[in-house]
């Protein structure tokens, strides 16, 4: 037998054949993990955004004397929203929190609170 009739022979002995499959799957869950993981985040900084916007929005009505406006404020507000007025000498203040489902870990609560001083001519006894 001729030295180069022989087969070459891998050191190691190991058979590598699956390997590529088995980095493609765990790829595969990365990615999806990463995914899901960026879209919960983005929920809930629209969520609290949302909070925010209404909450600035509703205390800066309230402190002008504004009940219309800040009913209509309150009705843009995100679903299941609550809303906590709290009427002091010196202003207004609203806290509005808000319940945003996430896939696997379920209701995460996003909170804003908001305070505006009272216009001339409004007080705490005005109706609202």
């Amino acid at each position: 037998m001729a030295t180069g009739d022989a087969a070459p022979r891998r050191r190691g002995g190991g058979d590598h054949r699956g390997m590529v499959t088995v980095e493609l799957a765990v790829g595969f869950v990365t990615a999806a993990l990463l995914t899901a993981t960026l879209a919960a985040v983005v929920l809930l900084g629209v969520a609290q955004a949302a909070c925010a916007r209404t909450s600035s929005e509703m205390a800066r009505q309230l402190a002008r004397g504004d009940m219309e406006v800040a009913a209509t404020a309150q009705s843009e507000a995100p679903a299941q929203a609550t809303f906590r007025v709290n009427r002091k000498k010196e202003g207004v203040g609203v806290t509005v929190s808000a319940p945003v489902a996430i896939p696997g870990l379920g209701d995460v609560v996003v909170t804003a609170e908001r305070w505006a001083a009272w216009e001339p001519g409004v007080s705490s006894a005005t109706p609202g």
